[in-house]
């Protein structure tokens, strides 16, 4: 278990006449009365406010330079401090001006001085150097601390954008998965997309942002990747499927929606953890074992779907521009259909390539278990 944080010193302003000392605590609302401890060498403090470090309890325990008089003290607490005044008491002393308020001649950052009750007696401008140089550091750490609490709340942010984004990945691919099982088992010549074809549509649109995360720094990763594989896969439910709807009730079609809807199932609830820092054993080995069967077999149905297309859209002729026309070029959407069947077998292959090598890694690492 983490260990619990230590409680935090309130800043406290200090300073002195010939007799007494003066203590200023920057607490604010302070509704309970705090527990104040004096004795002749010892001041101890602990009350809950309005800080440095927000609503809590506070406290501190310091040695005195000198002996003072506990029992001629006095506390006064207001809406915006803690007061405490305090009698010197080494009578040797009383006319004698405090060079700091502690016995130990270590700095405190917490330990200020307070130059509107302090008895001057130094040099005048060694004071005002000095005064100049708190304040200094004061707005510095001010500023240090504004820094890291506004790349904090970017961070938070970042963490919530893109927990929303797989959670709504989930939801999506979830509802699609158990329509499309349901569906295949249970309804003959089950036709896929027109059952989910519109939230599938919608989550693929949502997928470019995966384009857009790793060039704003939003995720550690190269855009190349997900770029080629939402290129791809919105080509084939855009373009292919969505416009011809010959090819709706193919049994490919369903069996890709089954298998690119598996793939996400696993892959975003893994995303999840991973921008909250979490991570879950099982779910890091479905993720990185599952995509080597579901990978194939989808592009296998993207492969078949293109396929089966290209005889549709010829005789279409929808997004094709046959010669004679008045641009004098002719362009066919068949040409970078098959030029895309040429494309996924080698997607096939290097998912393939990939897959042998993870699985010669782990068949190493086993048997050097075994070994040992």
């Amino acid at each position: 278990m983490p260990s619990a944080s230590p409680t935090p010193s309130p800043f406290i302003y200090w300073g002195q006449s010939a007799q007494n000392v003066f203590i200023k605590i920057a607490l604010k609302d302070v509704t309970e009365q705090p527990d104040v401890d004096l004795s002749n060498d010892h001041i101890s403090f602990e009350g809950r406010g309005v800080g440095a470090h927000g609503d809590c309890v506070y406290k501190f325990s310091i040695k005195p330079y000198r002996h003072i008089s506990p029992e001629k003290s006095r506390l006064r607490v207001t809406g915006s401090e803690v007061l405490l005044d305090i009698p010197k008491r080494d009578t040797t002393a009383r006319d004698e001006s405090w060079p700091r308020l502690t016995k130990d001649v270590a700095k405190h950052a917490w330990i200020r001085p307070d130059f509107d009750k302090m008895d001057i007696s130094d040099d005048e401008e060694e004071m005002q150097r000095e005064k100049k140089r708190l304040e200094k550091e004061y707005i510095d750490k001010l500023t240090s601390e504004m820094a890291e609490t506004q790349d904090k709340a970017i961070e938070d942010i970042k963490k919530n954008y893109l927990f929303s984004y797989s959670l709504f990945h989930v939801i999506a691919y979830s509802f699609i998965l158990v329509k499309v099982i349901i569906g295949i088992f249970t309804t003959e010549d089950y036709n896929a997309f027109e059952d989910v074809g519109t939230v599938l549509i919608i989550a693929q649109l949502f997928s470019f942002l995966e384009v857009v995360h790793p060039i704003l720094g939003l995720v550690k990763s190269s855009f190349v990747s997900p770029l080629i594989q939402t290129c791809g896969r919105n080509f084939i439910l855009l373009v292919v499927i969505w416009n011809e709807p010959r090819i709706h009730g193919s049994s490919f079609v369903s069996y890709l929606v089954l298998f690119w809807s598996l793939a996400d199932v696993i892959r975003h609830p893994f995303y999840m953890l991973t921008s909250m820092g979490l991570s879950l054993n099982f779910l890091t080995w479905l993720r990185y074992t599952m995509w080597i069967p579901l990978y194939p077999l989808g592009t296998g149905c993207e492969w078949m779907v293109v396929w089966l297309s290209i005889p549709l859209y010829e005789s279409s002729g929808k997004f094709s521009l046959e010669l004679p026309n008045t641009y004098n070029f002719s362009i066919s959407i068949t040409t970078y259909m098959y030029m895309h069947l040429l494309i996924i077998p080698v997607r096939i292959q290097s998912a393939a390539d990939t897959a042998e090598v993870i699985f010669n890694f782990l068949l190493q690492l086993l048997q050097s278990f075994s070994l040992q």
